[in-house]
């Protein structure tokens, strides 16, 4: 064991008449006097101080050095304490002894008179019985920080009952880091300078996790008391703000992600206040989209509408600051100096409180120009490509696909409401042989002429299709067989425009059937016109050999 040497205090050390012990820096009873020996006996396998005593001396010793201000350097640490061994209570008093090469302190033990006692132990109990009528959590701590009383609301909160959280550092109970910031704020109230102060700061709950808390410190001092230094007194009033707490982490984790979302995609994103006229936040694309600063948008909400197109300016306008709406969806034009236009999709919805009351606007804007522009291209190639299916591209007829679904349509309809139509089956007669004798590019010609025939000698109502090579197709539409004498007879007639060698000449072979209740598929009418155009046709042949052999 360490014993002190060659110093000059060593015999009043030994001789003094009170207990008096030297610590090191571990807490360890590295020399005491012959008071100390009388008063307990000290083992030599347990120099531990703490271990003789019901109190937590060392660690209230280490905090208090650790935290004691630098311009009161010599003022003595005090504590009472009760022995294990003869339960009497005594006042614990240790200032530094040494520094180099580690801290050492000396301590002196003086025994607490009865008069001193009680009335501290009066005004504990007193206090005691105050902080636990009010409903708030509520602890008393001692100038060092260790819990002399505290109410049950305090103990609920914590976990813990009062018999294990009195003589106990408050410390053990704070989470380090809050510790530690209140050292300056407890100095300045023992000094004084502040009557008290409020700290957001957790406390560890006995199962481990960490309850945020609002602290507020005020200082006291028991009058019963002669000593001006053992007379603090701390009084703490708790407020749970735990779920305060999570809910400000989880407004800044969801402000966080939506400022990362925001400010990567490729939309505007806006935010306003229940006033539409004031803008809370727009991403960096607002100056891509709209070519010019944000800043302009945030010293006027109104500033965008001057590059919306005219003609869209009112609707863009009503939509965007009406409050009434709950969500909504427009697209409108921004117009530019140099006659560019952008097409905009401009969505976005109201977010209301519990009580329906308007807390904020968030919507987006996001620049459609490149899918406007797709869109109408595809309008125009669809166009195209109907074109294609519906028309012949050699005539411009309807293509028999397409005359077949008029042809059906007139069908059902007659199912429907027996409205009458006939379907007129034409046949170029002697094409082949022009087709063969001159040529393809004078048979393409002649069956120009031939549509250009048909389709001047019909009603608007009327259509004309190609089925295929000479063969055509006239679907009289709303006709009966009695009124179609007439158009047959101008489609019968001589078709002009074909220069052709000769005595070459094209005429056409014509069937008309009108539908009935015989007809029962669109199918077997088309079939029909065409037993009939060739009936007529093999007729006109007949006719003309007989007339020959009369000549």
């Amino acid at each position: 064991m360490f014993q002190i040497t060659n110093q000059p205090y060593q015999p009043y050390f030994d001789m003094a008449p009170v207990p008096m012990i030297l610590l090191n820096d571990f807490g360890e009873i590295v020399h005491r006097n012959a008071e100390c020996d009388l008063l307990f006996n000290i083992h030599p396998s347990r120099p531990v101080f703490n271990d003789y005593v019901a109190e937590d001396v060392w660690t209230a010793l280490n905090a208090y050095f650790s935290e004691l201000p630098s311009s009161i350097p010599n003022e003595p640490f005090s504590f009472d304490i009760t022995l294990h061994q003869t339960k009497m209570r005594y006042r614990f008093k240790a200032n530094v002894a040494t520094t180099f090469p580690s801290p050492s302190y000396v301590v002196v033990l003086s025994p607490l008179s009865q008069n001193t006692v009680e009335p501290k132990r009066r005004a504990l109990e007193q206090g005691k019985a105050f902080l636990e009528q009010l409903p708030v959590s509520m602890a008393m701590l001692d100038e060092y920080g260790i819990f002399v009383g505290a109410n049950r609301a305090f103990c609920e909160l914590l976990g813990y009952d009062e018999a294990s959280l009195v003589d106990r550092m408050e410390a053990d109970v704070t989470f380090a880091p809050d510790a530690n910031s209140e050292t300056p704020l407890r100095n300045n109230l023992k000094c004084h300078i502040d009557k008290q102060y409020s700290v957001d700061k957790r406390y560890i709950h006995k199962d481990g996790h960490q309850i945020w808390v609002r602290v507020f410190v005020s200082l006291t001092t028991d009058s019963e008391c002669d000593s001006a230094t053992d007379n603090v007194r701390y009084v703490i009033a708790v407020i749970d703000i735990h779920e305060e707490k999570q809910l400000q982490n989880v407004i800044a984790t969801s402000e966080r992600r939506f400022r990362a979302i925001a400010e990567n995609i490729s939309s505007v994103v806006w935010m306003s206040g229940a006033d539409p006229q004031r803008v809370l936040y727009a991403n960096k694309c607002y100056r891509s989209v709209w070519e010019e600063s944000v800043d302009k948008l945030y010293s006027g909400a109104r500033s965008f509408l001057d590059k919306v197109h005219p003609a869209d300016r009112e609707i863009a306008e009503s939509i965007r600051f009406n409050t009434s709406g709950d969500s909504w969806s427009i697209n409108y034009r921004l117009l530019f100096d140099d006659g560019r236009v952008k097409h905009l999709r401009d969505s976005g919805h109201c977010v209301f409180d519990s009580n329906g009351e308007l807390i904020y606007r968030v919507g987006t804007s996001t620049d459609i120009t490149a899918e406007i522009s797709q869109r109408d291209n595809m309008v125009v190639m669809a166009k195209k490509l109907k074109e294609l299916v519906d028309y012949d591209s050699l005539t411009g007829l309807k293509s028999r696909h397409a005359i077949m679904t008029d042809i059906q349509e007139s069908f059902q309809r007659f199912k429907q409401t027996n409205d009458p139509s006939v379907l007129v089956y034409i046949d170029a007669d002697g094409f082949k042989g022009i087709n063969d004798t001159l040529g393809h590019d004078v048979g393409d010609k002649v069956l120009c002429a031939i549509a250009k025939h048909l389709t001047s000698h019909i009603r608007d109502t009327d259509v004309a299709g190609r089925i295929g090579g000479d063969e055509f197709i006239v679907l009289l539409r709303h006709t009966s067989q009695e009124d179609v004498v007439q158009i047959l007879e101008r489609l019968c007639s001589e078709i002009h425009d074909i220069s052709l060698p000769g005595d070459m000449k094209v005429s056409l072979s014509l069937g008309a059937y009108d539908l009935s209740d015989e007809v029962i598929t669109a199918e077997q009418w088309l079939n029909d016109a065409d037993k009939t155009m060739y009936h007529n046709k093999r007729a006109r042949k007949r006719a003309r050999k007989s007339q020959l052999k009369t000549q």
